[in-house]
């Protein structure tokens, strides 16, 4: 089959076959994008649509063709080492497409369908221009530091426990923090009723010392008086027997 379509495209090229005259257009991507590309065409059902890709001026290669369907789904069929992993080609009853997922370098070439009803017919070709990104100085520290972190030997696990382990010191130090602030707390509840106790009982040994101070010195005064009274008594009878 494959030697069969580029014969075919020999013999268009030397003018056998009666072909569409075809534009082409220009599409410039970089490393990485997805690009889709169109193609129209104007066959029937029931025929097959190819997609080929020619890089500079080489033999054009088949990537992959597809039937134009009656009614039920047809797969593509992928030729010449080409993958439906980064290759996926559509087609409707005008148009067909092809998109080309992660793009790179060698992905740059002339893409253009081409299909067979009694003679060979070419759509529009498209020129894909894969180019490098150009890179400012914080595109590249930011792709250095991805590139550090990604050669990082810290695994997952690594980092987990890290997490874990400072976690834990956290919450040590505020059980920790906790602890000691309601032990002071009960110190100083303790030494308040201490004090309170020690206040009371002083208070209530001068109340019963008192008393007893009142009956002391009521006695002192009393046995005063009483020497009082036995001295003037005294004088008196000195008195009276003097006169006598």
């Amino acid at each position: 089959m494959v030697h069969m379509i580029i014969s075919a495209l020999l013999i268009c090229g030397t003018g056998f076959l009666t072909t569409k005259a075809s534009q082409s257009t220009n599409i410039t991507a970089h490393p990485g994008d997805s690009v889709t590309i169109w193609c129209q065409h104007t066959t029937n059902t029931g025929n097959n649509i190819h997609w080929f890709k020619q890089t500079n001026s080489a033999v054009p290669l088949s990537i992959v063709y597809m039937m134009l369907p009656y009614e039920l789904e047809v797969k593509a069929t992928y030729l010449n080492g080409f993958q439906p992993d980064r290759l996926v080609m559509s087609l409707n009853s005008k148009s067909t497409s092809l998109k080309i997922l992660n793009v790179d370098i060698s992905d740059s070439g002339l893409y253009f369908c081409g299909w067979q009803n009694w003679v060979m017919a070419f759509g529009d070709g498209t020129h894909l221009d894969i180019k490098e990104r150009s890179v400012t100085p914080l595109q590249n520290e930011t792709e250095i530091t991805n590139k550090d972190l990604k050669k990082s030997p810290i695994s997952a696990r690594d980092c987990s426990e890290n997490i874990f382990y400072k976690l834990t010191i956290i919450f040590g130090g505020f059980i920790v923090m906790l602890i000691i602030i309601l032990l002071t707390m009960l110190i100083i509840k303790i030494q308040n009723r201490y004090t309170q106790g020690k206040d009371a009982d002083h208070h209530e040994t001068q109340h019963h010392e008192e008393p007893y101070s009142s009956v002391y010195a009521a006695l002192q005064f009393s046995k005063h008086k009483s020497r009082r009274a036995a001295r003037n008594t005294e004088d008196t009878d000195v008195v009276y027997s003097a006169t006598t």
